[in-house]
């Protein structure tokens, strides 16, 4: 009698296919169950069934925007047409998310970030990991990992230390001016994400690593693969089958990751060697910060010359974080700093006038004034108040936090919301456009950040977050913001940065939607939320 056999290989994938198979029926029965609790305690949710979840409610709003828009907009539709603008709701999309508390209330995300402080999920680590070749970063780590870590790099995004690195960014963004310069002479249309996404990494390549990239100009091995990255990230959420599960992505992310590892790995050698020769050298960037003090607290670096491995490794999973995060969102802000402008020309007029009254009438000075008098820079208020307006209308990113089992949430009405089970999700989009907290919440009124606490277009305490509060918020914000103020400063009075989405469409016809919420330039996902099509446009240079 013949015997039944079968190979181990089959063997194997037979085992690690029940292996699979058992953690997805797992996941999906806790998941499930979590929110056929939540609804017998009669708490808010859109319409839910035991096997599709949510997903159902999605469907019609599908049909309201393009096919790549940001699946925040989904999210906040469901705020305006399920709950009315109410203060929070569940929601369960698995298997294509982790299930969620949406809050659309200041006062909720106040208690989650600042009253409770909930710590950051797990589930971030995900989708960091592309970019930062490792886990536990600072903006996943928490507790006293998180503190330690925190401390470390603290004085690297100090006030007084980015305001050192004036040079840095006035260095980079003079040469953006001449890439424009070009693009004014030549009248061709390009796409400003882009040539912002590299101009950004090459920004914080000189603050956080003391290197020039020259990214924008030419190939940069840390750049390329970078910003490579970005392109083949996708959300924890997609909906597209070929897309989530594309085959090749693997494949380009870990060579991508190889590729930055090995660049930061040989910079890192150098500033060690470096600041281990002369220590009392002048800090230029905020590894030469970070490599002081640890030189310094460890006496057998300074005796045997070597930075441990395991340490550089850690050093570089963090350097790589800064990378990604410092140039990604603040090139995304930029655009649509310039986007915003374009369409109102009585802001473009009083921005300009602040420049001339701050600066002088000769645009090509700002620069060299930045240098000689760094605190210019602060003497910016409609500027910064057309940055902060840009960042309400269009955030490049939402706050998370992971649920507690004894941590509930409750807002003003009373109603309580227990956050056992569920990623909090403190959607941005749908706050920062909410009309309970805003008045003309979808115009562009620079003018409420200028205006008094008695005045109607005050902003609600709480209401506005691209930096979160608490003391989790954004470690790099200040250097943001100084980013983002020095490149209107030098740009905006020399040239019109206009969106040139007529001319694309035709050159480049495709079906279906083209607006969402009636803006062309809506978001798409490119790990945080960038304008869609690259954000084609035409640079005039202005006489």
């Amino acid at each position: 009698m013949a015997s039944t056999f079968i190979p181990s290989y089959w063997q194997g994938a037979i085992t690690l296919l029940l292996i699979l198979l058992t953690y997805v029926i797992s996941k999906g029965w806790h998941s499930r169950r979590l929110f056929y609790k939540l609804r017998q305690q009669g708490l808010p949710m859109p319409p839910w069934n035991i096997f599709t979840g949510n997903m159902l409610a999605l469907l019609p709003l599908l049909k309201k925007f393009p096919g790549n828009a940001h699946q925040n907009y989904l999210i906040t539709e469901l705020s305006k047409d399920f709950t009315k603008w109410d203060s929070a709701f569940y929601l369960d999309l698995w298997p294509f998310s982790i299930p969620f508390l949406v809050i659309n209330s200041p006062s909720l995300a106040t208690q989650a970030t600042q009253e409770l402080d909930l710590p950051k999920p797990f589930d971030l680590d995900r989708f960091f990991r592309p970019f930062a070749g490792g886990t536990d970063t600072l903006f996943t780590l928490n507790g006293a990992e998180w503190k330690q870590t925190h401390a470390i790099f603290k004085p690297g995004f100090s006030a007084s230390f980015i305001l050192s690195q004036t040079d840095n960014i006035v260095r980079e963004t003079a040469s953006l001016v001449e890439i424009l310069k070009d693009h004014a002479t030549k009248g061709n249309i390009f796409l400003l994400d882009d040539l912002l996404g590299y101009f950004m990494m090459d920004i914080i390549g000189a603050v956080v690593l003391g290197s020039r990239l020259h990214s924008k100009q030419q190939f940069n091995q840390l750049g390329h693969a970078m910003r490579s990255q970005v392109r083949w990230h996708i959300a924890d959420g997609e909906l597209n089958i070929f897309k989530r599960w594309n085959p090749a992505r693997p494949l380009v992310q870990w060579y991508n990751s190889h590729q930055m590892d090995s660049y930061v790995s040989k910079e890192l050698d150098e500033r060690f060697a470096e600041r281990q020769k002369n220590s009392d050298a002048p800090v230029h960037s905020i590894i030469d910060l970070v490599l002081d003090n640890y030189i310094k607290e460890n006496f057998s670096v300074r005796t045997s010359g070597r930075m441990d491995p395991i340490y550089k490794k850690w050093l570089s999973v963090h350097i790589r974080t800064f990378l990604f995060s410092g140039h990604d969102s603040t090139a995304s802000t930029i655009e649509y700093c310039y986007h915003l402008l374009s369409k109102h020309p009585e802001a473009m007029a009083r921005i300009r006038a602040e420049h001339d009254n701050v600066f002088g009438p000769e645009p090509s000075a700002v620069g060299a004034q930045l240098l000689e008098q760094p605190q210019k820079i602060n003497m910016l208020p409609y500027t910064t108040a057309v940055l902060k307006e840009t960042m309400r209308l269009f955030p490049a990113a939402s706050g998370v936090r992971k649920g507690q089992p004894n941590a509930t949430l409750q807002d003003a009405n009373g109603h309580r919301f227990p956050t056992e089970g569920v990623t909090i999700l403190m959607m941005h989009t749908a706050l920062h456009i909410n009309p309970d907290y805003w008045k003309e919440p979808n115009s562009f009124i620079p003018e409420r950040w200028l205006v008094g606490p008695e005045h109607p277009l005050y902003p609600v305490k709480g209401a506005w977050r691209p930096f979160e509060f608490g003391p989790r918020n954004c470690i790099g914000q200040t250097l943001v913001m100084q980013d983002v103020k020095t490149v209107l400063a030098m740009t905006v009075r020399e040239f019109d940065v206009c969106a040139a989405y007529n001319e694309w469409d035709k050159l480049h016809p495709r079906k279906g939607l083209k607006t969402a919420w009636g803006e062309r330039a809506y978001h798409v996902f490119r790990a945080a939320a960038h304008p869609a099509d690259g954000f084609p446009c035409r640079v005039i240079k202005r006489k």
